[in-house]
Parts: structure tokens; sequence; C-alpha cells
């Protein structure tokens, strides 16, 4: 990729905006390294740029119903594959929760708690929803 420093401005531009004290720094000195013109120009494309609304559809996983059931409903899910099914996820993801094999043990317990404490949940050990839909965003 060839550098384009008016390009580095600008990202620089919009990281420090948002609060990132090192990005207003690398900015400054990008800034410094730009003609006149060149530095005009950076600062226009920087006022110019507008950020995309989100969009929620490629931004969302939509939870099955066998992965949560419904309601109090959770007799009718297979628990057991459910469960191997998480384990191959955090397996996949670098969390060694051991052979999936369907069983809570002490392995897929503290997988499921390192898994929960690296995305900012209560490190609990338990299986949530939230849990499930935060790894069905990992599985792929």
């Amino acid at each position: 990729m060839s550098q384009d420093l008016e390009e580095s401005y600008k990202w620089f531009s919009i990281a420090a905006r948002d609060g990132d004290a090192d990005a207003g720094q690398k900015r400054d000195e990008v800034g410094k390294a730009l003609k006149p013109e060149q530095l005009k120009s950076a600062k226009a494309k920087f006022d110019a740029w507008k950020q995309t609304p989100l969009d929620a559809k490629a931004n969302s996983v939509d939870v099955p119903d066998t992965w949560v059931g419904k309601g109090t409903k959770t007799a009718s899910i297979d628990m057991k594959k459910a469960l191997r099914n998480i384990q191959a996820i955090l397996n996949n993801n670098g969390f060694d929760a051991g052979k999936p094999d369907g069983e809570m043990g002490n392995k897929t317990i503290t997988a499921i708690k390192a898994f929960q404490k690296s995305i900012g949940q209560e490190p609990t050990g338990q299986i949530t929803d939230a849990l499930v839909k935060e790894l069905l965003k990992r599985n792929g």
C-alpha cells in the first residue's frame, strides 16, 4: 500500500477527536511533514469526513432459539449438544475448554471465566444468554 500522509493526517485527526491522545501527537507529527497546501487539503478531508451510520443487521447476531430457548422452555434444548458447541467455539478462539464433550468440567468453567473476563463480562463461569451471544459473534 502506498503512503498517503494526507489520509494519515485525516485518520489520526478522527482518532484524536474521539479521545485518543496518542493519535493527536501523531497527527501533529504528520502535519509537520506536509507542505502547506497538503496540510490544508488534509484538514479539508478531515472536516468533510462523516461517519457512516451503523448497519444494525450487519453488526448483530440472530441467536437460534435452539441455543437460548424461548422463555423457560430450557428443557427442550439439548444442553449437552449446546455445551459441546460452546466448548468448540471457546477452543477455536484460544480458550482451552478441553475436549468438546458436553460436560461442564473445571477446564470448561475456567475457559468460560477467561472468555467472560476478556470481553468485559463478570467472570462467573456460568452459561448465560449474553455469553452465548458473544460466543456466536466469534463463531465462524
